[in-house]
């Protein structure tokens, strides 16, 4: 009987591995389905030709609109000015920052075509967030592009967090470019500034 009450703690221990194991390995496949199926997505729109380019950014702004986590980001690269600022600043900001920042992505992505998608890698380290290694091959046999994305569930749902490039992080290097506005220009130069760039978009679109 002693031999197997010393047996259970061990047995437990061994059960709640596999199920940590377990429980892993499913985040780690839904999370490379998730940025697959987003991919794939916005790959697919950018490639048809038989809509203007402006409607394929157009709908490639709603696909990042609920692939990203839109909130998340805008607040974490303002750093500690967030707190700085009103209630109002803070809705006016995050609208203007949603608003450029997938305009941004929508038109730097707006030439791809025809462009190869794979999963390389998935890590998820226990913690919020996992890491999802990609690369994109070129048409015609040109560089591919290692891209990595950090994503983690909000409300339940997988959103991208974060986009590494070449071992660069997007969200802190507009962290970065973002302190050095604030701290020249404040909190309403910030808010001019996106003001400023989201009306250069709509003027090239119009």
């Amino acid at each position: 009987m002693k031999r197997i009450l010393r047996f259970i703690p061990s047995a437990l221990a061994g059960f709640a591995l596999i199920v940590i194991v377990s429980s892993a390995k499913a985040n780690e496949q839904e999370a490379a389905a998730f940025i697959s199926n987003l991919a794939n997505q916005a790959l697919q729109t950018l490639g048809d030709v038989s809509i203007p380019l402006e409607a394929r950014e157009e709908k490639l702004r709603v696909l990042l609109q609920d692939g990203f986590a839109m909130k998340f980001i805008g607040r974490y690269v303002l750093g500690k000015y967030w707190k700085k600022m009103t209630a109002a600043q803070q809705e006016e900001y995050q609208k203007l920052f949603a608003e450029w920042t997938l305009r941004t992505y929508s038109s730097r992505l707006g030439g791809y075509k025809n462009q190869k998608f794979t999963v390389v890698k998935v890590i998820d380290n226990g913690k919020k967030d996992i890491f999802v290694k990609t690369r994109i091959n070129q048409p015609g046999g040109g560089d591919p592009i290692d891209c990595d994305w950090r994503i983690r569930k909000v409300n339940g749902k997988y959103k991208i967090v974060d986009i590494g490039i070449a071992g660069i992080s997007m969200l802190l290097t507009q962290k970065r470019e973002f302190a050095s506005l604030l701290n020249r220009n404040g909190i309403n130069g910030l808010i001019e500034m996106l003001r400023v760039r989201n009306s250069k978009f709509t003027a090239m679109s119009s």
